[in-house]
């Protein structure tokens, strides 16, 4: 494959947008969460009323109560992954956004920033709406995966403003597309059951992460370090020299996270640190091998 075939490449008419599952990728699974609650708050509840969702959307959806109870706050994360239960095209609409634009996202900024992106989002328009709430001394509830796929969506039209995409039947550019799905949030009625601030929430969480060039990666870093800070509390001090390499496994083994790093989220998100590392690494082992 050459450079100009990988997606985040090709000119933004060149996208591919056709159906495609790839049940490896963040989207997917993504989907497959939402859809297996969706189907248990179905198959888990015996009767839908008007103001009951079912067992499981009470369990997961966020209320304007939760603002003072701490105890609930992961409300603000477990919201988005439930939907109306008293229609399925809430989730449908939803899960389509996601797929059809969200695996373009993902290649662009790898499975686990997507990850990353999604859930972030889902947990500031979480905390933006309660805050309303509590702010006007309210006591709605709220749930659905919306603000955080209009996220995943507008920084699809932020990236690729000229790719062509099918809105009903007619093919329009992607910022036309982002134009209108800004304007039918603002001009919603206030009636409306749309949690249009929510919407909004999630095209301002899109916007600042593209406009301000932000990353999470540096997440994905602490763990990584945490790791290897309790490997090193916990783990044997022995340094066992790999045998093909003579290598120590510590660095074979630091050497194959940045690669798997690189493969998965590319090499513009390593740290200095970690490319010093690699090129250290690289430069020793070549070294050694000529010694044989």
């Amino acid at each position: 494959m050459g450079i100009y075939d990988r997606s985040y490449y090709r000119e933004d008419n060149e996208l591919d947008l056709r159906p495609s599952w790839n049940q490896r990728s963040a989207v997917s699974t993504l989907i497959i969460i939402n859809v297996a609650v969706f189907l248990a708050n179905v198959f888990l509840s015996k009767d839908f009323v008007v103001g009951y969702q079912g067992a499981v959307n009470e369990f997961l959806m966020l209320r304007g109560s939760d603002a003072t109870n701490p105890f609930k706050w992961w409300h603000t994360l477990s919201y988005g992954f439930c939907h109306d239960a008293f229609g399925f095209m809430h989730l449908a609409m939803n899960m389509l956004g996601l797929y059809f634009l969200g695996r373009t996202v993902e290649e662009r900024y790898g499975r686990l920033e997507f990850y990353r992106i999604y859930l972030i989002s889902v947990v500031v328009c979480g905390v933006v709406w309660l805050l309303k709430e509590y702010a006007f001394k309210s006591n709605g509830s709220m749930l659905g995966a919306s603000g955080a796929v209009m996220c995943i969506s507008m920084l699809f039209v932020f990236n690729f403003p000229t790719a062509r995409v099918t809105l009903f039947v007619f093919p329009v550019p992607a910022w036309v597309l982002g134009i209108i799905l800004v304007l039918t949030n603002i001009v919603s009625s206030p009636t409306s059951s749309i949690a249009t601030d929510v919407h909004l929430t999630g095209v301002l969480c899109a916007a600042a992460y593209f406009y301000f060039g932000l990353s999470f990666r540096f997440l994905g870093d602490l763990q990584g370090t945490w790791r290897r800070q309790w490997r090193k509390i916990t783990g044997p001090k022995l340094k066992i020299h790999n045998v093909e390499t003579g290598a120590p496994t510590s660095e074979v083994d630091e050497a194959d996270r940045i690669l798997a790093k690189i493969h998965e989220s590319g090499q513009d998100s390593l740290s200095s640190k970690e490319k010093k590392f690699l090129e250290k690494y690289s430069r020793a082992v070549r070294e050694r091998k000529e010694q044989l």
